[in-house]
């Protein structure tokens, strides 16, 4: 059996502990909905900047640093295929105008942060988070400006605003100029940073846990309308970068690390930025929970490519 196929089911069985975790203390009301808008606040604001400034704690080195940088920009390309395909799908199933902004930010956007940071963390260790980290400023920088745009153009902001809004984005451009530079952190300010790094992956799987307690999952696993665009996310998002990618990336961690990315499931933001700025929120939801369950069988099949 392929050794990082055995990986990734391990370290997805691992993680998926911690789903559980979440899902019993939601149901049996240990967690309610202060609580996990409380542990959303917290990964956001505080665990995923420490978690990205530390993966850029990294001895800079020239090849590294195109390497970064060619991430970025490979991500944002990706993405933006993701986007047009999403709009290609939408189109052929005849959707209405929000179901379409919902299939085109629901295939282009995967959960980077709540579930890829976990999950290449697992799979590939500390060395896989530096590409993470820029795939995920470019994230970003792209879901703060062009998806906003998407679903409200009165509401676009712009690349700087996009930057001093999300503590993510911000950690990453401070966390760059520490690699390229070469300073660190005292080593007890460094050490409490990487603690509170350390938090990531076990409490954004406790949280997706919670999340998921909250839905219908009978509901949303019997709407058949979904699986065009989970499909597309899931499946075919990944298998192309693949394709695209594996001529011209030698570095098969980094290779590894961009796929694995694009096979995450539909980003949580999606339903968030539906519900706020009044986009179809229900199936926004729907994906994200289906993309999610079913991303613990394909992730691992992705795998097999690699």
């Amino acid at each position: 059996m392929n050794e990082l196929f055995v990986v990734f089911s391990n370290s997805l069985i691992a993680l998926i502990l911690c789903i559980v975790v979440g899902y019993v203390c939601r149901r049996r009301q240990m967690l309610n909905d202060t609580h996990t808008s409380g542990i959303a606040e917290l990964l956001v604001k505080v665990a995923m900047p420490c978690s990205v400034f530390m993966s850029l704690m990294r001895p800079f080195t020239m090849e590294l640093f195109w390497e970064s940088i060619a991430t970025f920009f490979i991500a944002g390309v990706v993405y933006l295929v993701g986007g047009f395909l999403g709009y290609v799908l939408g189109r052929a199933f005849k959707t209405n105008h929000k179901e379409r902004k919902v299939w085109i930010f629901g295939v282009e956007f995967g959960n980077v942060g709540f579930m890829g940071l976990p999950v290449i963390q697992a799979v590939f260790g500390v060395e896989g988070l530096f590409y993470v980290a820029m795939a995920l400023a470019s994230f970003n920088l792209l879901s703060f400006t062009w998806g906003v745009w998407l679903f409200d153009k009165s509401e676009v902001t712009g690349p700087v605003r996009a930057i001093i809004r999300n503590p993510a984005l911000l950690a990453t451009c401070v966390g760059f100029v520490f690699f390229l530079t070469g300073l660190r952190l005292p080593t007890a300010l460094e050490g409490g940073v990487s603690l509170i790094a350390g938090i990531t992956s076990p409490i954004s799987m406790i949280l997706i846990g919670a999340i998921l307690a909250k839905q219908r999952l009978k509901d949303a696993l019997m709407d058949m309308k979904i699986l065009p665009p989970v499909a597309a996310k899931l499946i075919i998002m990944p298998i192309v970068t693949w394709l695209a990618l594996r001529w011209f990336i030698t570095n098969p961690l980094m290779l590894g690390v961009i796929v694995t990315i694009m096979a995450m499931p539909v980003a949580a933001a999606t339903a968030i930025f539906a519900e706020q700025f009044d986009g179809d929120s229900a199936m926004a939801a729907k994906l994200v929970v289906v993309s999610t369950l079913i991303c613990v069988v394909t992730v691992p099949l992705v795998s097999l490519l690699l």
